[in-house]
């Protein structure tokens, strides 16, 4: 709970702060922004995440990882835009304690986890929401708020015997989920076909991500135990890149 309000507290300090600075400088004449158009953002940036993300059943994050994104903006109105992108989240995770071979042995997914694990490091994510405008001179910042999906950890799926006992345990693990996102652009137009785009946003998971373990002797139930964790699916960006504008209307 302390590193999730710690987390809540960063974004809306940075949320406040970009905003703090349109507010100031909203009567300054406009002279490159244009009032309605199409654009394609192409970014990379920093992934934070929080620290307290490890359990037995859900395995840990790390604190830093790195990202690529590809946006499509639409300013429809001179104060309003919407946009919609996709990305790829890049960093590895370590496996959960539950899935230790010294405890359950070598199986054909561990084979393959090791030979592909690799892959496992790239996670998608995509995004959808809206954005208030604040135009001034070659300044163009964007407030903005949404929706996203986002693979937080491929997750698993698994039967499993432990070796001391002879317990048989099906394993399930999910951290794909939809989340909110709330965050600020600026672009800095240094012509009227592209800008510089610089972003902060914050993400907050709508569904905690989790991870659940059924034990069993025989056919018969012995424990349940299920683990959720909104902090392994809250992520911090900070992102840089260019802006390519492809229709004004």
């Amino acid at each position: 709970m302390r590193n999730t309000c710690r987390f809540v507290f960063l974004a809306v300090i940075l949320f406040c702060a970009h905003l703090s600075f349109a507010q100031d400088r909203a009567d300054d004449k406009v002279t490159v922004v244009a009032d309605k158009y199409w654009s394609v953002d192409l970014g990379i940036g920093m992934i934070l995440m929080p620290h307290s993300t490890s359990s037995p059943l859900m395995g840990k994050r790390p604190s830093l990882g790195f990202q690529q994104r590809f946006a499509v903006n639409y300013a429809f109105a001179t104060q309003w835009a919407v946009y919609g992108g996709f990305g790829y989240n890049y960093y590895g995770s370590c496996r959960p304690e539950i899935l230790d071979p010294v405890r359950i042995g070598i199986h054909g997914e561990d084979i393959l986890e090791g030979l592909f694990g690799k892959f496992e490091n790239i996670k998608p994510t995509f995004d959808a929401g809206v954005m208030y405008r604040f135009q001034m001179r070659k300044w163009e910042i964007l407030p903005k708020l949404g929706l996203s999906y986002t693979v937080n950890d491929w997750g698993r799926d698994r039967q499993l015997t432990l070796k001391e006992n002879g317990l048989k345990i099906n394993y399930r693990m999910k951290a794909a989920v939809p989340g909110m996102q709330l965050g600020v652009n600026s672009h800095y137009w240094v012509s009227q076909k592209g800008y510089l785009h610089f972003s902060v946003l914050a993400e907050h998971p709508l569904q905690k991500p989790y991870g659940e373990a059924t034990y069993y002797r025989g056919a018969e139930q012995m424990n349940r135990i299920k683990v959720k964790s909104a902090t392994f699916g809250q992520n911090l960006y900070a992102q840089i890149g260019y802006g390519f504008v492809f229709g004004e209307s």
